[in-house]
């Protein structure tokens, strides 16, 4: 029973404490290809082009896929607004996106994804869907692993239509481009699109995605998302949760003596 009372004063203390929740990250990014520098001054989300292509390979078990996914970035956005960057609208350089997940079927059209990484990649463009190249090149600014994430989808016809949202983890990043320097992590929100005629034009003509061949009972969609960076937790964030474990420890001391 006394461990019992324990417990539960130590569940009481640490709801106390108040959680430690990433505050999206606001700064800008200088970026430079070649002869060319443009500074994006004061955003927080890198967001996607509608023309990502999704591959799911869906034969490596009953319930599990694998996904490898490869976009572009085609504007910086603060929250919602829209961030001028006329060099990266011109293409006189690019940033490409290339992911890979490991998803689970969990109940009816719903989804858990378990685990994946990805990169973000600088470079003059050169992206090209069609031959599978142009995307994991160039230089690496950031890169990160997939820590969780849900989604569910709907079938309307032959066609499917979902999405999803995944908390990411930035495991690396290049601090010369990034400012302030203070990226812990991201959120990402997409949407998905299977057999849709609009598509065709566009997915059809693709093969594979990042080497990995579209076979028989695999699914090829088309995808758009976005990037929302997140802080690292200030320190006052970390006293508080310090000061919070404290306490708790007092508390089982104290319940540990009577």
């Amino acid at each position: 029973m006394k461990k019992l009372k324990i417990a539960a004063a130590a569940l009481a203390a640490l709801v106390a404490v108040p959680a430690i929740a990433a505050d999206t990250w606001v700064g800008t990014a200088t970026y430079t290809v070649g002869s060319v520098t443009e500074t994006i001054n004061n955003f927080n989300t890198y967001d996607f082009s509608s023309a990502g292509v999704l591959l799911l390979d869906t034969t490596v078990g009953s319930l599990n896929a694998n996904g490898y996914y490869q976009s572009f970035v085609t504007q910086h956005l603060f929250d919602d607004q829209l961030i001028n960057n006329p060099q990266l609208s011109a293409g006189n350089y690019e940033i490409t996106v290339v992911a890979n997940f490991n998803s689970t079927a969990t109940s009816g059209n719903t989804y858990a994804v378990n685990s994946g990484s990805f990169s973000l990649w600088l470079g003059s463009k050169d992206r090209n869907f069609a031959t599978d190249t142009g995307f994991a090149n160039g230089t690496k600014i950031m890169e990160g692993t997939v820590m969780s994430g849900v989604g569910s989808s709907v079938t309307v016809g032959t066609q499917q239509f979902g999405g999803g949202a995944l908390q990411l983890a930035i495991t690396g990043y290049d601090a010369a481009i990034y400012n302030p320097d203070t990226i812990g992590g991201g959120d990402s929100i997409f949407t998905l699109r299977l057999n849709a005629a609009v598509d065709n034009g566009f997915l059809n003509p693709i093969t594979q995605v990042q080497g990995h061949s579209f076979g028989a009972g695999d699914l090829k969609y088309a995808a758009d998302g976005n990037l929302i960076l997140t802080a690292v937790p200030e320190p006052e964030s970390y006293a508080m949760l310090l000061a919070g474990l404290g306490i708790i420890g007092a508390i089982a001391r104290r319940r540990t003596a009577r």
